[in-house]
């Protein structure tokens, strides 16, 4: 038998934390680099021609393309939850392959229909120019639920198989080939920047599509351990029941930031509220985003009681320490430096910055728990209870936003409330389950 295809032995229940780094620190620096795509791309489309137009429908087309992709989203994590490390994973391939392109389907139904203009001009409030070029936009759009659904499927092969770096690689070398093209290609095009930044992501997401499935094939089984997940895994008919709560999550999730800005530009000074909401919700999610990967971790290393224990262990010594110290920066004088000098913001954007993210400084701790907890009930197949964790999230924000209006609360804390508020349901009914059935 050759070393590539000797199965790797299952991991142990006395987990270290060397182990469980090794596996978590790659997905951790990919959802940051994840986070740098846009930049990018809006650094390109800034030295185009009409840059407010053009900057205006890609944010408009990546909204609504963001919602209609989400259910591929899920993939990933059910994936890694569905594969036992040495079995044949081409059956998994060709299923999220098969999700994928029914997401193309209904992408391309409202894309080249007349629902996509209607979208972008009467709910959206764009003008017709700008809901032309949005729409333009959308359609090249169509092609990424089949690519990110072959490439997180490949990727969830890698998690399955404990390999994690090749996905920060793979990752690494996206951007690479985005920023290439970003600014080599866009800032040349005499017309239609929005469109051409979008084919550039596509093509930058085929290369690391293409780096996913080499690194597949050259990577080593491991020897997995039963679980319910895995029998989920087995047929056509389970997967889908399997995965489709996921997808609801994930469309839910899409949701947060929309209803927030939503209820903020009811208050009384909706310009402040959602200009604050913006810097705390960009910072906010950087700091947790890395976390909620850890799911991936939960359902790869938690085989047994005493793992789980260890993995909780690394939860609290890994994210305590950073909620300690952004706690602590905020009490200092760095915190207007950072976000005075270093983001630009104005004094007064500075001081109303400060209350609402003070308020969300737990907010990684919570993302690394509420990821934990997903990664237990994904290896028990109750995937349920994870789309009952999603409403959760939305109804804490339509009943915590509607108090907020009755209580006249201010556009920028009522802004940094709701993401809390949206954070902790989710929590609450992930963790209270589990309290219920260990009960």
């Amino acid at each position: 038998m050759s070393t590539l295809s000797r199965p790797v032995r299952p991991p142990s229940p006395d987990l270290g934390y060397r182990e469980i780094l090794r596996l978590f620190l790659p997905l951790a620096a990919t959802s940051t680099m994840m986070s740098a795509s846009v930049p990018i791309i809006n650094a390109g489309l800034a030295r185009t021609p009409d840059p407010e137009t053009h900057l205006a429908a890609f944010g408009l087309a990546f909204t609504l393309g963001i919602f209609l992709e989400s259910p591929v989203f899920a993939i990933q994590q059910a994936v890694v939850a569905w594969y036992a490390g040495s079995e044949r994973f081409a059956p998994l391939v060709r299923y999220s392959f098969a999700v994928g392109f029914i997401v193309f389907v209904y992408e391309s139904a409202v894309a080249f229909s007349p629902l996509a203009p209607f979208l972008f001009h009467r709910l959206m409030g764009a003008n017709p120019e700008l809901s032309a070029a949005a729409t333009r936009t959308l359609r090249v759009m169509v092609v990424f639920p089949v690519l990110i659904a072959v490439r997180s499927a490949l990727q969830g092969v890698l998690i399955s198989r404990r390999t994690t770096m090749p996905i920060g690689w793979g990752t690494l070398l996206r951007l690479s080939t985005l920023a290439v093209l970003i600014f080599t290609v866009v800032p040349n095009l005499p017309g239609d920047g929005p469109a051409a930044s979008m084919a550039c992501l596509g093509g930058a997401v085929v290369v690391e599509m293409i780096c996913m499935a080499v690194f597949v094939y050259r990577s080593r089984p491991v020897e997995g351990l039963s679980s319910p997940a895995r029998d989920a895994g087995l047929t056509k008919g389970s997967r889908t029941r399997f995965i489709l709560p996921l997808m609801g999550m994930m469309a839910l999730g899409t949701l947060t930031n929309p209803l927030i800005n939503g209820f903020i530009t009811r208050t009384e000074d909706p310009e402040t509220g959602l200009a604050v909401y913006a810097v705390v919700a960009s910072l906010v999610w950087f700091l947790a985003s890395p976390f909620l990967r850890f799911s991936a971790v939960t359902i790869t290393l938690g085989t047994g009681a005493r793992a789980l224990v260890r993995l909780q262990s690394f939860v609290w010594r890994a994210v305590g320490p950073l909620t300690l110290v952004l706690l602590a920066v905020q009490f200092t004088p760095l915190w207007k430096v950072l976000l005075g000098e270093v983001m630009g913001l104005s004094p007064e954007l500075t001081e109303r910055v400060r209350a609402p993210l003070l308020l969300l400084s737990l907010q990684p701790l919570v993302a690394a728990f509420i990821a934990h907890n997903q990664g237990i009930l994904l290896r028990s197949a109750r995937t349920w209870v994870i789309g009952w964790g999603g409403v959760s999230r939305v109804g804490s924000i339509l009943a915590g936003g509607a108090l907020g209006l009755l209580l006249g609360t201010p556009g920028w804390i009522l802004g940094g409330v709701l993401l809390g508020l949206a954070f902790l349901g989710e929590l609450a009914v992930l963790v209270l389950w589990r309290r219920f059935r260990a009960g």
